[in-house]
């Protein structure tokens, strides 16, 4: 399968723009939470050699590093996301083709439409979760990130954001379908909370971007 992940950003773009199924929503949900998190990284990188930022406690500068090495993990998490999401669609798509001329076969093709609805349930719902942990690990940049470059915490805060909420959209799109019914209302509470915490952490950011601007 094509790699969407290595294509070039504008051929990725055209692919997004056409009339091909994918990549679709939960892709390009990815690419959002990817680019949050690198942009995060962007502002540590451009601040933690700043005099401003060394005159802080160790403690403090330990929790910021740990944080921006989140942040290149989950970077690198959410890259594989854009492809493992179109993966995810393919798959249901095959198990949907799937012949069903006789009992046997509608029951293999229904077995295989109903765990390939729960992959392409898993899948975004693993994206608005690491776009929830981009937020997180974004908190503590957006507070002693250096003030030339804080608008791109926001930024990185507001991509983050996006990527959740569009993942989520993808989830909750899915869950009529799926056979397990307490796996789709687990999956829908998680998605509540995740949408409830997200919108707290956006606000909390956006206060320390704005008392910094």
């Amino acid at each position: 399968m094509k790699e969407y992940k290595k294509l070039p950003i504008t051929e990725y773009l055209e692919y997004a723009a056409s009339s091909c199924a994918t990549p679709g929503g939960g892709s390009v949900a990815s690419l959002a939470g990817a680019l949050g998190a690198a942009l995060g990284q962007m502002v540590y990188n451009l601040t933690y050699q700043k005099k401003s930022y060394q005159e802080h406690d160790e403690m403090t500068k330990a929790v910021v590093l740990s944080d921006y090495k989140s942040l290149v993990q989950l970077q690198k998490d959410l890259t594989d996301l854009i492809d493992r999401d179109i993966q995810a669609f393919n798959t249901f798509m095959d198990a949907l083709s799937m012949p069903k001329s006789t009992d046997e076969q509608k029951e293999k093709r229904r077995l295989a439409m109903a765990e390939a609805a729960l992959i392409a349930t898993k899948v975004p719902l693993e994206t608005a979760t690491k776009s929830m942990e981009v937020m997180r690990h974004l908190e503590t940049i957006a507070r002693y990130g250096h003030k030339n470059c804080i608008s791109d915490a926001g930024v990185a805060a507001y991509l983050a954001g996006a990527a959740l909420k569009s993942a989520v959209l993808n989830v909750r799109i899915n869950l009529p379908g799926l056979e397990d019914r307490d796996f789709a209302e687990k999956a829908d509470r998680t998605c509540e909370a995740l949408l409830e915490d997200s919108d707290v952490l956006t606000k909390e950011i956006e206060m320390s971007v704005a008392a910094r601007l």
